[in-house]
């Protein structure tokens, strides 16, 4: 015979009435039942104020007096009767959901990710939820396929995207996706976009300053799936040489110059180059480019011998490099992809807008959040 756990828990407490009191939560004595946390739906006064409270300090207190009145059980609460009008005032309608205003440190958790890596000589599948932070980015188009341009997660309601990305019809940003063919392999998560900035002064000729911020209209709700990465916030981070490392790139992109997008999120290794080095190769393709066009705001990045490359669609995505912390690797994002002259040609590296030198924009457009 089957035992119902409320039927043995829900024995009336009038000592709860004192200690309650000794808190200063509920005024007036009142009857309360013992129930266990796990039924707390079933006690809407005590769920509101778990909602509305749960870091207020006094409320803390009346949940582990509670508990020692139910028997010092950390499962079993004290439900008030539902009877008396003396609750404190209950949770505001407007939506009191924390709005994060800076970016979040190594030490909270960004760019940390389940996955193992080895170095990766050609593109390949990536794993699931091995980039948790990236983001797919949705436009209302009817025509084609919805999806268009990556971007990265960078907080809870912030996603870092290329400004060439911006457009009227951009509606929704999607996180957590790994394989677009189906909708059941992963819990994919839609948000719709609020507004976006991008860098006041993007040109839109050479690519100078590709660099926005989307603002989401509610935050994401992380998982090992759905998480935040890490930018280069420190003078060190901001200052280092990337020359001759490999970073990783993922995306949907298309995986060959012509051919179709990809539905499997795919991941790659390529070499950073001196920015000499992307001078020199689209001078030799007589394309407009300006003194500044690169300098220190973009990195070049590319495997000089073709075949391997971001190209269409991956736009917006992240450019990722690891760096130790303590016993584990965090992921960082250094690089944007921006623009390229085709897709994997042959001494024609991408460039990636550098996010070391626009640090104190992003920094700032974060801070501005309402």
């Amino acid at each position: 015979m089957s035992v119902d756990p409320l039927a043995v828990d829900r024995t009336p407490s009038l000592a709860i009435a004192s200690v309650s009191r000794s808190v200063d939560y509920f005024p007036h004595p009142i009857t309360a039942f013992c129930i266990p946390a796990t039924d707390i739906k079933s006690c809407p006064l005590l769920l509101d104020q778990l909602i509305a409270k749960q870091r207020d300090e006094t409320f803390v207190r009346f949940l582990q007096a509670s508990q020692r009145i139910c028997g010092n059980l950390g499962s079993t609460v004290c439900c008030p009767n539902g009877q008396t009008t003396t609750v404190v005032t209950p949770p505001s309608p407007v939506d009191m959901e924390d709005i994060p205003r800076r970016l979040p440190n190594v030490e909270e958790g960004c760019g940390y990710t389940l996955n193992t890596f080895k170095k990766i000589v050609g593109g390949e599948v990536s794993r699931k939820g091995a980039w948790p932070w990236i983001a797919l980015l949705g436009y209302d188009d009817p025509s084609s396929s919805p999806f268009k341009c990556g971007g990265t997660l960078i907080t809870a309601r912030h996603v870092l995207t290329a400004a060439h990305c911006i457009r009227s019809d951009l509606i929704f940003v999607r996180l957590g996706e790994h394989d677009l063919s189906t909708d059941t392999e992963t819990r994919h998560v839609d948000i719709d976009v609020a507004r976006y900035v991008s860098h006041a002064e993007y040109n839109t000729r050479n690519g100078r300053s590709d660099i926005a911020i989307l603002y989401l209209k509610q935050n994401a709700q992380f998982t090992d799936k759905i998480t935040p990465i890490c930018l280069p916030q420190t003078p060190q981070l901001r200052g280092k040489s990337y020359v001759g490392y490999m970073p990783f790139v993922a995306g949907w992109g298309k995986t060959q110059e012509g051919g179709e997008s990809a539905t499997v999120l795919n991941e790659l290794q390529i070499p950073i180059f001196d920015n000499e080095q992307c001078r020199e190769s689209y001078a030799k393709q007589n394309r407009y480019f300006t003194n500044d066009q690169f300098d220190s705001a973009v990195v070049c990045a590319g495997v000089l011998t073709g075949g391997k490359d971001t190209c269409q669609g991956d736009s917006g995505g992240p450019l990722m490099i690891p760096e130790q912390y303590q016993s584990s690797v965090r992921f960082y994002l250094i690089g944007v992809v921006s623009y390229g002259i085709g897709c994997a040609r042959p001494e024609v590296p991408g460039v990636y807008t550098s996010t070391q030198h626009f640090m104190d924009w992003i920094i700032e457009r974060v801070q501005e959040t309402t």
